[in-house]
């Protein structure tokens, strides 16, 4: 289940004694609370009635609205600091409130515009930065509806090739760091602002073996060559 994902994410970082957790905000919450019955079935209805369908298994999903999580790293590494975090939008607003927080982004993967459909539900917290963020694309049937990785402080988003579901599971496995979503996409010339992007999968795969000494962080770091190899760069 997703929440146990979630619950031992948030253990590993509040064990971790080079991880300082909270750091970027006054209030945090991390609880994750199923809403009441009524809740549930009044969010159900609402989404029905935006001609969203959605199965009682994914209402689960619906238990980290409430959630903010921050943290830093007190590893002294010179020129290198990695931090992270995640604050998640409800499923309903996400889906039905409109927006034009996203109306002059580029879709870098040039299969679409998808700008007036983007709906944000989970983000990186305020002092880390805010503009990166997990978006639906809106499309009336069945949820979760596509979803697209937006990068607004870069003025670009792209649509990805997996699933709502699946960017939950990584999000925490990655502990919400920052870039994290960048070891899952194509990584091109035409991505703007593309030095500051290598430079956080730099420090991603520098630091992150050295904060989590007991994880496997092999796939970031060939990720990260190949990257480099596409582009033709050796740093």
């Amino acid at each position: 289940m997703i929440t146990e994902k979630y619950l031992q994410c948030l253990k590993e970082l509040q064990e971790n004694p080079n991880i300082e957790i909270g750091k970027y905000s006054e209030t945090n919450y991390y609880n994750s609370e199923t809403p009441s019955e009524r809740s549930l079935k009044r969010a159900k209805n609402e989404l029905e009635e935006e001609n969203y369908l959605i199965a009682d298994k994914d209402l689960e999903y619906f238990n980290f609205s409430s959630i903010l999580v921050n943290w830093d790293s007190l590893l002294s590494l010179g020129d290198v600091m990695i931090r992270g975090g995640f604050v998640f939008n409800g499923i309903t607003d996400a889906l039905t409130l409109p927006t034009d927080y996203f109306k002059n982004l580029i879709n870098i993967k040039d299969d679409g515009d998808y700008s007036q459909q983007l709906g944000w539900f989970e983000r990186l917290p305020m002092g880390v930065d805010d503009s990166m963020r997990g978006c639906f694309i809106k499309e009336e049937g069945y949820f979760p509806p596509p979803i697209a990785f937006c990068h607004a402080g870069g003025g670009w988003y792209i649509k990805l090739d997996f699933d709502y579901h699946k960017y939950m599971e990584l999000l925490f496995e990655n502990y919400g760091f920052k870039g994290w979503q960048y070891f899952y996409i194509d990584i091109g010339k035409e991505i703007p602002h593309l030095d500051q992007l290598l430079d956080d999968m730099r420090v991603a795969v520098k630091t992150l073996p050295l904060l989590f000494p007991d994880k496997d962080w092999s796939y970031h770091q060939k990720r990260y060559q190949a990257v480099l190899e596409n582009l033709g760069r050796t740093v």
